[in-house]
């Protein structure tokens, strides 16, 4: 529980001082295996505190990850 928990602070904190992310730069900036990521990513997002879109690039589409704005105004970051 307290891994999770330090993951899912991870995330938050990479997402605040990068923005949006694709699922392999979050990979690279976390140290976060992939499915654990995913799993974090899921719970993140079923708790409201990020968005997930996709992003298009040279003909691939990518699912990119960022944080809402209300938790940006928790973290003190608007």
């Amino acid at each position: 529980m307290e891994r999770e928990l330090a993951q899912k602070q991870k995330i938050l904190l990479v997402l605040a001082k990068r923005g949006s992310l694709t699922l392999e730069e979050l990979e690279r900036y976390t140290k976060i295996p992939r499915n654990s990521l995913l799993k974090n990513l899921s719970e993140l997002a079923s708790e409201g505190k990020i968005s997930r879109g996709w992003l298009h690039i040279g003909g691939k589409k990518y699912r990119k990850y960022s944080l809402k704005v209300s938790i940006l105004r928790e973290l003190g970051i608007d």
